[in-house]
């Protein structure tokens, strides 16, 4: 029988060891694994807990108790012992209240379907109070990435939600990104502004900044835009549909019954009214690009309330002439995109 080295074979097993489990992963990746894993605890933490920051009111709040504090040490009278008492006892309060107005709220956002660089869209701010007790007093609400709106929520009932009115503002057309809502109170003292972080992601297509011009009389392949002459109009040809009432319209052509149904003024279309075929080009690039895109923009919408057929080209797209929101929207996206 031959004899076994302990030694060789101990070696052989870690061999092998080191074959069927090599060493994987490298130091730099792992190393920002970590650094990730710690930045989304943090930001966990931070959307789960409350933040607090004085207010104005609670510095100087902050400053006479203070002084009492002093004073009463100093002096040793039971009256301003008291009085510091109350005092801190206030803040207490104040601490207990708050810590519970904005226990578990959620926030989101009620944006318009359109939205134009530069000109602010009315919209909304939901409040969401998940609580069974405990209604949620003075809340707000702001963007912390884009758009700008904020708003203030005065009550929202246990089990309910409350919305505010807010304004979005965008700088620049195309897609724009949200991130988080910060939700905020000073109830009910206004001494502590408490708030909180919420993850609320979002994406809206902003349109370019419309520029009215008026637009010049040509073909397709001529200049920016060009429109077809207007046909005449019948004024006793059959119910052909409706469109939204624009300035100079005659009164009596308004539909009562549908203009009270929708909200806004609209009026008549006969079977013998022609609208305009309207084409808008925006080609090149150059200096006065934006500005090109601007002015199609607002003859899109200026149009596209006449009711009259519209068509786009670009240096790649072309849509031919039509009406109809969905159409309008089209055409929108495609210079919001551009």
């Amino acid at each position: 029988m031959a004899d076994v080295d302990p030694l060789a074979e101990s070696q052989e097993q870690i061999d092998t060891a080191e074959v069927t489990e090599p060493l994987t992963g490298d130091p730099t990746t792992a190393d920002y694994s970590t650094y990730e894993a710690l930045r989304a605890r943090f930001t966990e933490f931070g959307s789960r807990y409350n933040r607090v920051r004085a207010t104005p009111a609670g510095i100087w709040y902050l400053v006479v108790t203070l002084g009492v504090a002093v004073g009463a040490m100093n002096t040793g009278n039971n009256l301003v012992y008291a009085v510091l008492s109350v005092m801190m006892g206030i803040l207490v309060v104040n601490n207990v209240l708050a810590e519970w107005n904005l226990r578990g709220l959620g926030a989101r956002r009620s944006i318009p379907a359109e939205l134009f660089a530069g000109v602010a869209a009315r919209g909304a701010i939901w409040v969401e109070n998940p609580r069974r007790i405990g209604p949620a007093f003075a809340v707000h609400v702001r963007e912390l990435d884009g758009g700008h709106a904020a708003a203030e929520v005065i009550r929202v009932d246990p089990t309910g939600e409350a919305s505010a009115p807010a304004d979005w503002t965008f700088a620049n057309r195309g897609e724009q990104r949200f991130a988080k809502l910060r939700v905020g109170s000073s109830y009910p003292f206004g001494l502590l502004l408490r708030y909180r972080d919420l993850n609320v992601p979002g994406t809206v297509l902003v349109y370019p900044t419309p520029e009215l011009a008026a637009p010049t009389l040509g073909g397709p392949g001529e200049g920016i835009e060009g429109q077809s002459p207007r046909g005449g109009v019948d004024q006793t040809g059959e119910f052909a549909g409706l469109r939204p009432y624009q300035q100079g319209d005659p009164v009596r052509r308004i539909h009562a019954r549908s203009s009270a149904r929708i909200g806004t003024p609209m009026v008549m279309l006969r079977a013998g009214e022609t609208g305009s075929r309207v084409w808008v080009r925006v080609m090149g690039s150059g200096e006065n690009r934006e500005q090109q895109i601007r002015r199609a923009t607002g003859l899109v919408v200026q149009h596209a309330l006449r009711g009259d057929a519209i068509g786009l080209e670009t240096d790649n797209q072309r849509l031919e002439p039509a009406t109809g929101a969905l159409h309008r929207r089209a055409l929108l996206t495609i210079l919001a995109l551009l």
